[in-house]
């Protein structure tokens, strides 16, 4: 079988999606097409997959924005430094967003970004940065650089960031800022702050941070979904979850991240849970429905794994979820994805059905 690009690869999954999301191919766009191209520029190949402990292209959907294209990319291959993965991802955000937002955008961007942009930057866990970029029916609607927690610059952030960490940090025992993101919207922009969560941690004892930031009301249903889709789970082993907190306006939206990976009994089969709570809110899980089917390639039954589980609350808006996925194509068992493959070769590689409720 020929070699391929990664970022070939990549590339044919968002076509195939944009067509059935009805959103422009974001490959087509020349920004975030040469974006691809330079930060997945290495060849797709189950054996360096399965030796590899990331993701380097996971598509998103967020029932926050369920009309939204939207993927995050880890550039660069696995000899690429932290430095480098900071780079390429700060390049390639500042491109998509000043040829999609406009010069006052990417000049607001170049500024929050100029503290993580200093010489001989020590990242938070060797991580560097990766971004998202999200496209609706209209274009780019957001875009993001998220970098590793540098701890010697913190004293250049806004005082709002400074502010939300401290209080995290008092109210939430076993709290370590981990990472930070730089997002920029066709309005708005903000940073955000992502907190690794070192101990065991109870959906419980997330209540006094909540009510700190005036999401207590919130806390009732984040801990219904989150047990529920977890199959009655209501403790989060230590460094399987992350937690972060943007300010939205004068409120703070909170966003729970479940690394599935790291749960020693994460559900099997998750999509079909993850469909149900979603049966009383229609219109989400209709758009959750077609962009499963949009991330499923030809022949088989499913689209890849989630590896993350997000669970997103504002004061103004109840739990609501949100997945990362692992493409089938970059499943190291089921990679690289051959279009020419047989009906044999595809059914070797068949996820469990989605559909099943």
């Amino acid at each position: 079988m020929a070699r391929r690009r990664a970022s070939d690869v990549a590339r044919r999954i968002l076509s195939t999606a944009s067509r059935h999301l009805l959103t422009p191919d974001p490959a087509d766009l020349p920004e975030i097409g040469s974006a691809l191209d330079h930060s997945l520029d290495w060849t797709l190949d189950r054996h360096a997959l399965a030796k590899s402990h990331r993701d380097p292209f996971e598509p998103t959907f967020s029932e926050s924005r369920a009309n939204a294209l939207a993927f995050q990319v880890e550039p660069g291959d696995d000899h690429a430094s932290a430095a480098d993965r900071a780079q390429m991802s700060t390049q390639a955000m500042r491109s998509i967003i000043a040829a999609d937002m406009g010069p006052d955008a990417a000049y607001w961007f170049d500024q929050r970004t100029e503290p993580l942009r200093a010489a001989n930057m020590r990242w938070s866990g060797g991580f560097g940065a990766n971004f998202t970029t999200a496209v609706d029916r209209s274009g780019v609607v957001e875009a993001a650089a998220t970098y590793g927690w540098p701890a010697d610059v913190t004293n250049q952030f806004p005082d709002s960031v400074i502010d939300m960490a401290n209080t995290a940090v008092a109210t939430l025992p076993g709290l370590r800022p981990f990472f930070t993101t730089i997002r920029c919207g066709r309005s708005a922009g903000g940073q955000q702050i992502t907190f690794d969560m070192t101990t065991d941690t109870t959906f419980d004892a997330l209540k006094p941070l909540m009510e700190a930031f005036g999401l207590g009301a919130r806390h009732a249903g984040l801990t219904t979904l989150g047990a529920f889709a977890l199959g009655a789970r209501y403790a989060l082993p230590a460094r399987s979850s992350t937690l972060t907190l943007l300010r939205a306006g004068t409120d703070v939206e909170m966003r729970l991240d479940i690394n599935l990976d790291a749960l020693p009994d994460a559900p099997p089969v998750l999509l079909p849970l993850l469909r149900l709570p979603m049966q009383e809110r229609p219109a989400a899980l209709d758009s959750f429905d077609r962009w499963l089917t949009a991330m499923t390639p030809e022949g088989y039954t499913g689209p890849g794994s989630v590896t993350v589980l997000s669970i997103r609350v504002r004061r103004d808006m109840p739990a609501r979820l949100a997945v990362f996925l692992r493409p089938i194509a970059f499943e190291p068992e089921a990679a690289p994805l051959d279009p020419s493959a047989t009906s044999e070769e595809f059914t070797a590689h068949q996820m469990p059905d989605w559909r099943v409720a």
